[in-house]
């Protein structure tokens, strides 16, 4: 999701409520109280005067990711709640995202003998337990307080790879000390040359493994639910001391930039067409993410998984495909590998997951997920990730 303000929260702030939110980090059952020396953890500052994100760590009870949105609305404020699930224009590509993996549809395969199912996975030398990886996303602090470092702690749990923000609530040095799990860095490029070094230089030295480049922020978005909330608050942004105006302007010439400031791989975030996806594989670009933003910034353009066979026929396997936006099954995680892509992102059901049990219900949600990825697996004779094809659908 595009945080389209920030300044909402200072950078000091950011730190007080990581401090205070690491008892809940390490959560796991109740235990004995703290020696009567130690100092009290500090509260949490709220990212809003009045705003109170929810606190519990617990696991959750999943019997379908969809029942996660209705169940986060009733502890998330009703302004968080607004800009987390909002979407662009009347919503139509946010429903589709999801209304278009209905139909795609899957063959089964029986008598197979096989006895065990691999789903691990490898993406940009990152061994993942999973091929279901933690998208870039807002919202972190509205949700939970604990924020990213809540969000990253799960994924590294679920043995997978989380993406951190640049315009986070909490600094990108904070969240990679919360988890020792992989890693990157999802950057809006300042247009101030020497502002943006500053940040990917930063992302290399505490670790962050590839830099992820978000191409479709050029115009803002357009969210109606922020407006009928009367959204009028500027969105946390811990890895800012002051105001950095975003570049808009975006090119190839922003990509070779990035690519000789880090040497880190740069993959690019909003690839659509089967044209730019080609285009990245030419220009050196290490991966690219077939998205839309969730529906969030533009209405009435394609669903994800609608482009992705034209992508994957255009890439040809020469670099990683990461496909996000609608998936909310472990039958959408199968679909989306069977029409070319090597690794799924999610975001939503993320945030309501650590709405409603910190990095426990992170877990809880992408382990869910795997489950049901498992079972369609099985299902259609695949006995790895790599045995996963167009073969085993109907389209």
């Amino acid at each position: 999701m595009e945080l389209k303000r920030r300044d909402f929260l200072s950078a000091t702030a950011a730190a007080a409520t990581l401090a205070a939110a690491k008892p809940l980090l390490a959560q796991t059952t109740p235990g004995p109280a703290p020696p009567a020396a130690s100092p009290p953890a500090p509260v949490p500052r709220p990212v809003a005067p009045g705003y109170q994100a929810p606190t519990e760590v617990k696991k959750i009870e999943i019997i379908n990711v969809r029942d996660l949105e209705a169940a986060a609305q009733k502890v998330i404020p009703t302004v968080g709640f607004g800009y987390i699930s909002g979407s662009a224009g009347e919503g139509w590509t946010k429903r589709e995202n999801e209304a278009a993996f209905k139909r795609v549809t899957i063959m089964p395969h029986y008598l197979t003998g096989y006895g065990s199912t691999d789903l691990t996975a490898s993406l940009l030398g990152s061994k993942l337990s999973l091929p279901i990886i933690v998208s870039v996303m807002g919202g972190h602090g509205m949700a939970h307080v604990t924020a990213e470092a809540g969000t990253a702690k799960g994924a590294a749990e679920a043995g997978t790879l989380f993406t951190t923000g640049s315009q986070s609530t909490l600094s990108m040095e904070e969240i990679a000390q919360a988890s020792p799990g992989p890693k990157w860095f999802q950057i809006y490029l300042p247009a101030d040359r020497g502002k943006a070094r500053e940040l990917l230089e930063r992302a290399k030295a505490a670790g962050y493994l590839a830099i992820v480049l978000t191409i479709d922020g050029v115009g803002g978005g357009t969210a109606q639910t922020e407006w009928r909330n009367r959204f009028r608050v500027s969105l946390p942004s811990g890895n800012f001391s002051e105001r950095s105006p975003q570049k808009r302007n975006l090119g190839w010439e922003d990509v070779e930039f990035i690519q000789m400031a880090t040497r880190l791989p740069v993959l690019i975030k909003g690839v659509l067409s089967a044209e730019l996806a080609a285009e990245a594989v030419e220009r050196g670009c290490a991966g690219i993410q077939v998205s839309n933003h969730g529906g969030r910034n533009l209405d009435d353009v394609p669903a994800t998984i609608t482009v992705l066979p034209r992508i994957a026929e255009a890439v040809g396997g020469r670099i990683p495909i990461i496909m996000d936006g609608g998936i909310r099954r472990g039958q959408d995680v199968f679909k989306a590998l069977a029409l070319g892509a090597n690794a799924v992102a999610v975001a939503r059901p993320v945030i309501y997951g650590l709405a409603l049990g910190g990095w426990m219900g992170v877990q809880g949600v992408l382990e869910h997920l795997k489950a049901e990825l498992e079972v369609t697996m099985r299902h259609a004779g695949a006995r790895s990730i790599s045995e996963i094809s167009r073969r085993s659908l109907t389209v």
